[in-house]
C-alpha cells in the first residue's frame, strides 16, 4: 500500500489544530532572516511589511508624509532630508502572540531585530546619503495535528518554516526650498513658503525561506514521509520618494514674533516592478522515525533550479497630512495614507512551489491613519516628558494571499512616543512604539491576536562635533 503524502499547505478547516510554537531569534538582520510565529506566514514570501521603525510603527505604519527630524523611514528616501544632521538609528522588536481556533489555543513571546541604518547629512544641509537594512518579509511557524486515515490509522502531521527577506537600501535625497515675504508687525520678513523633498534609493531584496512537512504514521509497519523546500530569493529595483510641503497660513503679532501656522503635506513612494531571481530546491523522501528522529531511507522526488526568473510587483503609496504649529512649541499633525502592491499581476510568473491548492495571489492593500502631537510649553512641564512627541495610529492591511477565497487581513491600533536622550547634549532620541492587533481570514478560521513593542534609538553628533562642516582655518 502506498504511503499518503502530507499536504504541503494544510487547511485549518474542521480539523483540530494544535499550534506548537518555538521562538526563532536570529543573530542579526544582515543575515536576511526575520522572526515570526504565525501560521499565516507559511504562504509565499511570508508576511510582508509587518515591521517598522518605532516612531512610524506608532503612526500605524505611515511612510509618506508624517515624517520627523529624528528618525528616517527606510521605505521612503525623501524622509532623509527631514533629519537635522547625520543620524544613526537602530531598533529591536518584542512580540507576544495568541493563536486560537475553536477550543485550541497557544501563546508565545519572541523578539526580532528592526531596521538599522545611517543617514549622512550636513547640519541643516540640503543633501543626504542613505544606508539602510530593514525587514521586508518574515516567515516562521510550527504546526502539528493528528488525524485518523483510512488504511493506516492514526498519523501525526508536522509543518515547520522559517526565514524571511531583507531590503538593503543605498540612496540619496535632496530638498528644494521656496520662500516669500509676509507682514510681521510693521515690517516684512522672509519665511519658507514651501519645500520639495526628493529621494531615490536602491531596493535590493535578498533572503531565504525554508519549509518542511512531515507525515509520521504511528503504525510502525508503514514508512513515514517528509517534504523539504528551500528558496533563496534576490531582486534589485529602485524606490523613489517625493514629499511636498505647502504653507497654508501663518500669523505674526505686532512685534513681529511668530504666533501660529498651518501647512499641508502630500507625498508618495513608488517602487516599479522588477525581476526576481530564485534558487529553488525541493526533495520528497521516505523516512523512518527512530528515537524521535526521522531518518531518510529513499528519495521519491528531487528538484533543483538555480536561477528561476519571476517578477516582483510594483508598489505605490500615497498620503497627505495637515500640520499645525504654535509659538509655545505645541505641534499637532494628522494624516492618512493608502498603499498597494500589484501581486496579482505577477503571480503567474512564480514557480509552482510558490503556488498551492486553495491559495490565490491578490493585490496587497493597506490604509493607515496617524496623529502626532507635542504638548508645548516644555519649560513649564517636566524637562523630559514636556519635550516628548506622542503618536497614535490605526491601520488595516490585506496580505497578497487569499486562502480558500478569503484574503489574509490584519488590523491594529498603534501608539508611541519619542523622548530626548537626556544628558547626550545632542539631538539624539529614544523611540517607543506599540501595536495591538489581530490577523485572520474569516469567521471560524485561525485567529491571531498580537502585541508588538518597538524600541529604538537615533544617535546624532555631540553639539560641538558637527560633522561635514568645513574648517574656517587650517
Amino acid at each position: 500500500m502506498n504511503n499518503p503524502a502530507p499536504s504541503k499547505n494544510p487547511s485549518f478547516g474542521r480539523l483540530v489544530v494544535v499550534v506548537a510554537l518555538a521562538a526563532h531569534l536570529f543573530p542579526g538582520i544582515s543575515a536576511a532572516q526575520q522572526s515570526e510565529l504565525s501560521p499565516y506566514s507559511r504562504y509565499g514570501f511570508g508576511l510582508i511589511g509587518q515591521l517598522h521603525a518605532p516612531s512610524y510603527a506608532g503612526l500605524g505604519g505611515m511612510e509618506t508624509t508624517m515624517l520627523n527630524g529624528y528618525q528616517f523611514h527606510p521605505n521612503n528616501p525623501a524622509s532623509a532630508t527631514y533629519l537635522n544632521q547625520t543620524t544613526f538609528q537602530a531598533s529591536g522588536i518584542g512580540n507576544q502572540i495568541q493563536l486560537k481556533q475553536g477550543d485550541a489555543s497557544a501563546t508565545a513571546a519572541y523578539g526580532s531585530p528592526g531596521p538599522l541604518g545611517i543617514v549622512v547629512k550636513r547640519n541643516n544641509g540640503k543633501n543626504a546619503l542613505i544606508l539602510n537594512l530593514s525587514p521586508y518579509s518574515n516567515s516562521g511557524y510550527s504546526i502539528s495535528r493528528s488525524d485518523t486515515h483510512d488504511g493506516i490509522g492514526l498519523a501525526n502531521e508536522q509543518y515547520e518554516g522559517n526565514g524571511g527577506l531583507t531590503a538593503m537600501n543605498i540612496g540619496w535625497a535632496r530638498v528644494f526650498k521656496g520662500s516669500k515675504f509676509v507682514r510681521a508687525g510693521g515690517d516684512s520678513i522672509r519665511i519658507q513658503n514651501n519645500a520639495l523633498h526628493l529621494g531615490i534609493q536602491s531596493h535590493y531584496i535578498f533572503g531565504q525561506i525554508s519549509r518542511v512537512s512531515t507525515l509520521d504514521i504511528i503504525d510502525p509497519t508503514f514508512l513515514d514521509h517528509r517534504s523539504r523546500f528551500t528558496a533563496q530569493h534576490r531582486s534589485v529595483s529602485a524606490t523613489a520618494g517625493l514629499v511636498y510641503d505647502q504653507l497654508l497660513h501663518v500669523r505674526y503679532d505686532d512685534r513681529g514674533d511668530f504666533e501660529q501656522s498651518v501647512s499641508l503635506r502630500v507625498g508618495g513612494v513608488f517602487t516599479p516592478s522588477t525581476n526576481l531571481h530564485s534558487s529553488l530546491a525541493s526533495i520528497d523522501e521516505t523516512t523512518q522515525t527512530l528515537g524521535g528522529i526521522p531518518v531518510p531511507l529513499d528519495t521519491a522526488f528531487s528538484s533543483e533550479r538555480l536561477n528561476y526568473r519571476a517578477r516582483m510587483p510594483r508598489t505605490l503609496s500615497l498620503g497627505s497630512s495637515v500640520h499645525f504649529d504654535r509659538n509655545n512649541g505645541m505641534r499637532i499633525a494628522a494624516g492618512i495614507e493608502y498603499k498597494t502592491s500589484a501581486w496579482g499581476a505577477v503571480a503567474s510568473k512564480f514557480a509552482p512551489e510558490m503556488q498551492a491548492d486553495g491559495l490565490e495571489w491578490m493585490a496587497a492593500e493597506s490604509v493607515h491613519l496617524g496623529l502626532q502631537f507635542n504638548p508645548g510649553n516644555p519649560e513649564q512641564r517636566h524637562p523630559t516628558w514636556g519635550k516628548t512627541t506622542y503618536r497614535l495610529g490605526l491601520n488595516r492591511q490585506h496580505q497578497p494571499y487569499s486562502v480558500n477565497g478569503h484574503q489574509v487581513q490584519t488590523q491594529a491600533i498603534t501608539g508611541g512616543f519619542t523622548l530626548p536622550l537626556v544628558g547626550s547634549r545632542s539631538l539624539s532620541r529614544l523611540h517607543f512604539g506599540t501595536e495591538i492587533g489581530e490577523r485572520t481570514t474569516q469567521a471560524g478560521a485561525l485567529e491571531e491576536t498580537f502585541v508588538r513593542f518597538h524600541i529604538g534609538v537615533s544617535l546624532m553628533p555631540f553639539f560641538k562635533n558637527n560633522w561635514l562642516i568645513p574648517r574656517l582655518y587650517d
